[in-house]
């Protein structure tokens, strides 16, 4: 076997200058193909394995800066210090206040989060609970709490969009365009119209549009509905029964 090219403390000088190594170089710096050799030397530097890229990048505790999450990128690799993304996840949702929904996840991990959070829901180390039309995942020990702060912050952001919402209509000139719009549609176009107008406030968007519109806020959620599933029949321009009968051509005799 040939001799360890790098020492550790020439190992830890390549990191330093490096910030991220992969094993295949990690083992030309070594001098070796034996991958126990490799993490020998890294457990004495004290290191860290990406949870992204599948554990292909290697970090040093003194390299990563850290978050208050707990996390650290480097370019596109990215690193946690509770270990595996199985892991980071478990310990993001059991210490946040108000549990995650996927979406959060991913915006804050930079990766799809959705198999291992099925893992963690499969296994009891995570709950899911249905919450404003998405999974909200909570901790067994930390459930109740962390959905009062849910409902919480979710009655802040309502307010927030209804009073952003009002504003935008608050003005006479506006109402009343407002109004002269929604005239011109009929029943169908006017209850789509408040429906995506709802999709694109969110949570609580049908009883503040049915505060702006004056509609009945079941034919907001209603125009909603249909939105989402992609339930679009447009509305005959006549009854059915409606127009001119066809001529009934008479019997030749």
């Amino acid at each position: 076997m040939r001799p360890s090219k790098y020492s550790v403390e020439e190992l830890f000088k390549l990191f330093e200058k490096e910030k991220v190594l992969t094993l295949p170089e990690l083992k030309r710096a070594l001098g070796t193909e034996v991958k126990m050799t490799v993490f020998r030397k890294l457990k004495m530097l004290s290191y860290v394995t990406s949870y992204s890229h599948a554990g292909k990048y290697y970090t040093l505790h003194e390299t990563a800066d850290f978050s208050e999450h707990g996390l650290w990128s480097f370019g596109a690799v990215h690193f946690s210090k509770h270990g595996s993304l199985k892991d980071t996840i478990e310990a993001l949702v059991c210490a946040s206040e108000a549990g995650y929904f996927a979406s959060e996840l991913g915006s804050l991990l930079h990766v799809v989060v959705y198999k291992p959070l099925a893992a963690l829901a499969a296994s009891g180390n995570l709950l899911r609970q249905q919450f404003a039309g998405e999974y909200l995942y909570l901790s067994p020990g930390k459930r109740g709490l962390q959905l009062e702060n849910r409902k919480q912050m979710l009655e802040i952001s309502i307010s927030k969009k209804r009073r952003q919402r009002v504003a935008e209509f608050g003005s006479p000139e506006v109402g009343d365009a407002l109004q002269i719009f929604l005239a011109q549609l009929n029943e169908n176009q006017r209850r789509l119209y408040a429906g995506f107008e709802s999709m694109k406030l969110g949570y609580g968007g049908d009883t503040i549009m049915a505060e702006i519109t004056g509609m009945n806020i079941k034919t907001i959620a209603r125009g909603r509905q249909e939105l989402r599933a992609h339930d679009i029949t447009p509305e005959r321009v006549r009854k059915v029964g409606g127009g001119r009968h066809p001529l009934e051509k008479k019997p030749k005799s």
